[in-house]
């Protein structure tokens, strides 16, 4: 499996999912709960978003365990699961698969086979990573945050990932210490993925001031197959995946959220819909992105007009 999907990310464009959050939420997710606890307390709910994922086209679906480290479910008193919540996390898309395969691969709109396959063989299963939550070397040593990366990719290698998604990411150093423990403790691929701001000056940055050309070196000199940017605006990560074209040959990931984060009547909501956010779809692959997904805010609708435009279709150089 490990080499043939690194073949598929050199030779084509593929599709990631989108947001877990914003569609828990509207299963009843609340503030209080964890996500990740889900996969253990509520599989059936995370197995039908990953369903929905699948229905629309994603080809790479990533696990509900981004905070799901150690040290981040410490912080909720809750380390004790982090076992479990890896484990099921897992599960939860491996059932998703199955039963995505057993309804033979159908479009929820009836458009029939995607890919013309009744089978799952060309769907990847992420193990997500997010940060640790804490600032290393600050309030966590590189030696803590080391070994809750490396419990977590251990859990989620055993439970049968394909790669590693280590997203979301606000400094490049704790980046690159959770690149190299993964793929010493699992020898997986693994994709590394920061968040992006622009400066007063108007260059992009990382929270920790780390330039977009910097992170794409850097990541794949630690062993990244890919490297790129989410959780931001989409015309702010065109310019951020542009730079780091100039910096690397490797593949390169893009999933924007949909659009900026506002509040409304006590719920978060975000103001792109789907099909103004696809309108800049084109920009992300001029500037060399070739894997495409949502991040917060995202649905199955914007991930099914992705899919339509770039599913099966050859990497540019």
């Amino acid at each position: 499996m490990k080499n043939v999907f690194l073949e598929r990310i050199r030779d084509e464009f593929l599709v990631l999912d989108g947001a877990m959050g914003t569609l828990l939420q509207e299963k009843g997710l609340s503030a209080e709960d964890l996500p990740e606890e889900w996969n253990f307390l509520r599989p059936e709910a995370v197995t039908s978003v990953h369903l929905e994922y699948l229905a629309a086209g994603a080809q790479i679906i990533e696990t509900n365990t981004f905070g799901a480290s150690p040290l981040k479910m410490a912080l909720k008193g809750k380390e004790p699961f982090v076992a479990e919540a890896n484990r099921k996390g897992v599960e939860c898309v491996r059932e998703a698969v199955r039963l995505f395969a057993s309804r033979g691969g159908e479009n929820p709109d009836g458009g029939g086979i995607i890919a013309g396959r009744k089978d799952p063989g060309g769907i990847f299963v992420a193990g997500s990573m997010g940060p640790s939550g804490k600032i290393l070397q600050s309030d966590v040593s590189e030696k803590e945050a080391e070994r809750s990366f490396g419990e977590q990719a251990r859990f989620l290698a055993e439970s049968g990932v394909d790669f590693f998604m280590v997203e979301t990411m606000f400094d490049l150093r704790e980046a690159e210490l959770a690149v190299v423990t993964v793929k010493r403790e699992t020898a997986l691929p693994v994709f590394a993925s920061l968040v992006f701001n622009r400066t007063k000056k108007g260059e992009f940055r990382t929270l920790f001031g780390n330039a977009p050309t910097d992170c794409a070196k850097r990541l794949t000199d630690a062993g990244a197959a890919a490297v790129g940017a989410n959780c931001g605006l989409v015309e702010d990560y065109i310019s951020v995946i542009r730079e780091m074209r100039s910096a690397t040959s490797f593949p390169l990931l893009v999933y924007p959220n949909a659009g900026m984060p506002t509040l409304k009547n006590g719920k978060t909501t975000f103001g792109q819909s789907p099909s103004e956010l696809v309108l800049r779809l084109d920009e992300e692959i001029a500037a060399g992105a070739s894997i495409i997904g949502g991040c917060c805010g995202t649905t199955p609708e914007y991930i099914r007009l992705v899919s339509g435009r770039v599913k099966g279709k050859k990497r540019r150089a």
